[in-house]
């Protein structure tokens, strides 16, 4: 075979473009779970020498989820470097070893201040300036607060966006006398969970008429908070913060209602949501509404002014994608998205996918609680699927319950307390499947594990 034979040719060309791609610049500017597990993909595809991680914190990427749980546990509480990325899926743990190791340049308590789009630069508070043949930004959401006015930076009032957050409340909460939580979404009632597993009796306080009113019936929400209830926690529910009441010394001594009540706390934990500002990168194209964040493509892809198509991306919390299975424009804050969209990314950065095929992603959300030692069972649920349509619930949550969503004639999503590791896995195929379903049957299940029969 001479030299200039077809297959020699094809294995020069395979040499060239994977050269050509290690000698590009790769920035991720974010230190959550989505710029863990994409300097991952980027590292098994041989493009950690190509690739420089800009996070604000002090610590390497970590599994963020973990903050509101394991972590603020009293007894073996879950401290880095156990929950660097990538552990949460099972992989490898990164600690900043890790990257050096793997010849990543880690910048660690920075910030990017500003970006030129056209020169493929961003410049950080330090004053560097990094140049960029593709950006990636995951820079995840941050932390809805109350406003000045109302006192909501005073001393005693928390909030949990990032690890230094975490360890300032544990800190509190050691020495913390009477507790309340401000929100019955996600982060307040893990954190609730805790407090009141410390015999702190934590009152909450929600605008909604009940727990977690995003995802819960009123009937499923009861169930729940009847457990709180019976552990210490106290909910006040339909109404809202006036202000947060304080010493002279500017330290917080109670949450006053706006019908004039005040609970005493110099503890408060404020979990009322999430914010997605696209920050230094307010020239990229945002979505349309309320949404927030950065708008993409199928692909991660982001848009604006000068972007060259393919190199700049956004990934996890702060992406607003187009949902495939419902056909609309989400973002969607959870743990599965920011580690599946960052691998996808690092795959087609690295040229390892080269179909244009559309991020195709069941929404997934979950939550658990009381698993400290000594708890009678830990309370552990998740969700698949859409919330569209009539929602049947079946079981007495002792511990199993279900619930599933109804839209025309056919299962679009499904709530599961205290499922077993099989029937979890089913759920995505599940809901995907399109099939129809006999709900006079449904309805008539007299367990959880019959209901779930039907729709699988």
């Amino acid at each position: 075979m001479n030299s200039h034979s077809p297959s020699r040719m094809c294995a020069s060309a395979f040499v060239d473009d994977a050269r050509a791609m290690r000698s590009r610049s790769i920035v991720i500017v974010g230190g959550g779970v989505s710029a863990g597990y994409l300097t991952r993909a980027l590292v098994a595809n041989g493009l950690g020498s190509s690739t420089t991680v800009v996070g604000a914190e002090a610590v390497a990427p970590y599994e963020r989820p973990a903050l509101t749980k394991g972590f603020l546990h009293e007894e073996s509480p879950a401290r880095l470097p156990g929950f660097h990325a990538c552990v949460g899926s099972g992989g490898e743990r990164q600690t900043a070893a890790w990257y050096a190791e793997h010849g990543v340049t880690l910048k660690l308590s920075t910030r990017v201040v500003a970006c030129d789009l056209r020169s493929r630069t961003v410049t950080t508070d330090g004053g560097e300036t990094l140049s960029y043949d593709v950006l990636v930004v995951a820079t995840g959401c941050g932390a809805m607060t109350l406003p000045t006015s109302m006192n909501g930076n005073a001393k005693g009032v928390h909030y949990v966006r990032d690890h230094a957050d975490a360890l300032k409340l544990v800190d509190a909460m050691e020495r913390g006398r009477k507790a309340a939580v401000i929100g019955g979404g996600y982060v307040g009632l893990e954190v609730a969970a805790t407090l009141a597993t410390r015999g702190l009796k934590p009152n909450v306080v929600m605008m909604e008429p009940h727990v977690m009113a995003r995802l819960f019936t009123a009937d499923i929400a009861k169930k729940y908070e009847a457990l709180y209830e019976s552990r210490g926690a106290t909910f006040h529910r339909s109404t809202a913060v006036k202000t947060i009441a304080t010493d002279e010394n500017g330290n917080a001594t109670g949450v006053e209602l706006v019908n004039g009540d005040v609970l005493e706390a110099d503890l408060i934990v404020v979990g009322i949501g999430a914010t997605a500002p696209r920050g230094p990168f307010e020239a990229l194209d945002a979505p349309e509404g309320r949404l927030g964040g950065i708008k993409v493509d199928g692909q991660f892809r982001a848009s604006g002014e000068g972007v060259e198509p393919g190199s700049v991306y956004a990934i996890g919390d702060i992406a607003a994608f187009p949902l495939k299975l419902s056909n609309e424009l989400v973002r969607m804050e959870h743990v599965k998205h920011a580690r599946d969209s960052a691998t996808l990314v690092g795959n087609i950065i690295a040229g390892k996918v080269t179909d244009e095929s559309p991020y195709d992603y069941t929404p997934y959300f979950y939550s658990r609680v009381f698993e400290h030692k000594g708890s009678e069972r830990p309370v552990s649920w998740v969700f698949y699927g859409l919330q569209k349509g009539d929602v049947i619930t079946i079981g007495d949550f002792n511990p199993t319950l279900a619930a599933f969503w109804i839209h025309q004639g056919k299962c679009v999503g499904v709530m599961l307390e205290s499922g077993a590791a099989d029937k979890i896995a089913a759920l995505p195929a599940a809901v995907r499947s399109g099939k129809s379903i006999d709900v006079d049957a449904l309805r008539a299940s007299t367990s959880v594990d019959q209901a779930l029969a039907l729709i699988m």
